[in-house]
């Protein structure tokens, strides 16, 4: 019997978790979701990754933005 909490390839994982592209799953593999790529397949689980996603939407955007300078690096002063 194989658990249904196993996502065992890349489709499946993105299906889980809804992402519409391959960007976007490539943008969470970046952030950290916990998921691995080995002998040529990606393989994660399902509760690890939703104890991932609690804690990547606990910080609201709004915070983030405010620790982003504001002016543009590129207009000289």
């Amino acid at each position: 019997m194989t658990s249904k909490k196993i996502l065992t390839s890349k489709q499946e994982i993105m299906d889980y978790i809804n992402a519409g592209s391959h960007f976007l799953f490539q943008k969470y593999i970046a952030a950290g979701m916990p998921a691995r790529f080995e002998d040529n397949r990606w393989v994660a689980h399902a509760d690890n990754i939703e104890d991932w996603f609690k804690q990547y939407t606990r910080v609201s955007m709004r915070k983030m933005m405010e620790k982003i300078p504001q002016e543009n690096p590129c207009q000289a002063k």
